[in-house]
């Protein structure tokens, strides 16, 4: 049997992936090891989460972008449904664990963040990056993870967005806002409900407008049938269509369990963006210290009294890094046991230029909006957050805003 499995093995894997295989699990022995060792099991434990969360993003190929930019042009709202479907199972799990700490310790908190003009322009600006670089904050992490050229282009500037961002703090953070507001929380049990019953609605009206658009319905949920959703013939080539409906609402599934994990092990839910200003902080930190020269002026961080804390630790104590370095250690994971094709970056300037810009926007977008599709629209929703479904809005035009130019453009 051992030799059987070894023979499969080595057809399988080059020799290349296979040093890449082993030096990848060594290291993350090593790496699990060495927290667990300074105690720092919440970390260890966050790390492995957020490779569950890379590894279902790469495995079932589940993007928020494609998702979107299928819906806009296409029509085609499949993968638009499978995102509601999770955040709805989201709600439920993270709704009970907030009104625990909420009436206990305050040992979870959701991501409530102020609804104002800065999270508009933030997540529409979002909302334009995710189609010129074709990903999200997720799927730049996850196409990072599966070693492609042009999203890593894109995370690199992502972080210039993120420092421009937390530079200029002080300017947009001034700008009118409400007060962070939530319906899980303010409202408690009829604010979950509420929320539900808007993504009920929104459900309901992306499978109208697939109907209407495409003169058919993708089945997702059985009970679209009801709607005219025909089911797929698994002997037919529309097999391959169910399957894949199948692999989305288990992905957004995945994805709504895992968070719940983030959450009872951090105390707040999954998010990514404030990354983006973090780690170039530190970085810059790191230049000061050893070389003497001040890389920028760093008023944002004296300024943002809830990233101190964050700033004074190391980053392999820092909750939102460490589930962001596991998402592209899952990733890579796929990728190294999967073999994808590892795309080069093209000839042409203009994919670079488009990527680019996509990036810079992100990060930018995302600290003026406190949250990326992550932070502000996965968690701040399951949060209950209104500063979530108003990022939703912005980012959706967004979207429409840069399809239609680039259509135009081509």
């Amino acid at each position: 049997m051992l030799a059987t499995r070894l023979t499969h093995w080595r057809s399988h894997y080059g020799l290349a992936r296979q040093i890449m295989l082993i030096t990848s699990a060594g290291l993350l022995i090593v790496a699990l090891s060495w927290l667990v060792l300074q105690g720092a099991w919440v970390s260890a434990g966050l790390l492995l989460v957020g490779m569950g969360l890379g590894a279902t993003l790469n495995y079932f190929v589940f993007g928020f972008s494609s998702s979107w930019r299928k819906s806009i042009l296409e029509g085609n709202t499949l993968g638009a449904r499978a995102q509601v479907i999770m955040l709805a199972a989201a709600l439920m799990l993270f709704s009970p664990l907030l009104w625990l700490g909420q009436s206990d310790d305050g040992s979870f908190q959701g991501l409530v963040r102020p609804a104002g003009w800065s999270v508009i322009l933030g997540a529409f600006l979002f909302g334009i990056g995710m189609q010129l670089a074709s990903n999200c904050s997720s799927g730049t992490l996850n196409r990072a993870g599966q070693l492609q050229a042009l999203p890593m282009v894109s995370l690199l500037m992502m972080f210039v967005g993120g420092v421009l961002a937390a530079y200029s703090f002080t300017y947009w953070d001034a700008w009118p806002a409400l007060l962070p507001w939530s319906f899980t929380l303010d409202w408690g049990l009829a604010g979950l409900l509420v929320s539900l019953g808007l993504l009920a609605l929104i459900y309901w009206a992306l499978t109208r407008y697939e109907q209407q658009r495409t003169q058919q319905l993708t089945q997702l949920l059985s009970l679209e049938s009801k709607w005219g959703a025909t089911p797929y013939a698994p002997s037919s080539s529309s097999g391959l269509a169910l399957s894949r409906a199948h692999q989305l609402l288990l992905a957004g599934l995945l994805l709504a369990l895992l968070s719940t994990f983030i959450l009872l092990l951090a105390g707040q839910p999954w998010s990514v963006a404030s990354v983006f200003a973090l780690w170039p902080f530190k970085l810059a930190e790191w230049i000061e210290l050893h070389t003497g020269w001040m890389l920028l002026d760093w008023s944002f961080w004296d300024i943002a009294g809830h990233y101190q804390d964050r700033v004074a630790r190391p980053l392999w104590l820092d909750h939102v890094s460490m589930t962001t370095l596991g998402v592209i250690f899952g990733a890579l994971a796929v990728t190294l046991l999967q073999p994808k094709a590892i795309t080069p970056l093209p000839d042409g300037q203009h994919a670079i230029g488009y990527y680019a810009l996509g990036g810079l926007l992100m990060g930018l977008g995302a600290m003026l909006s406190y949250g990326c599709n992550i932070g502000a629209l996965f968690s701040g929703i399951a949060s209950g957050s209104l500063h979530g479904w108003l990022w939703l809005i912005a980012a959706v035009i967004g979207n429409m805003v840069a399809l239609a130019w680039l259509n135009r453009s081509k």
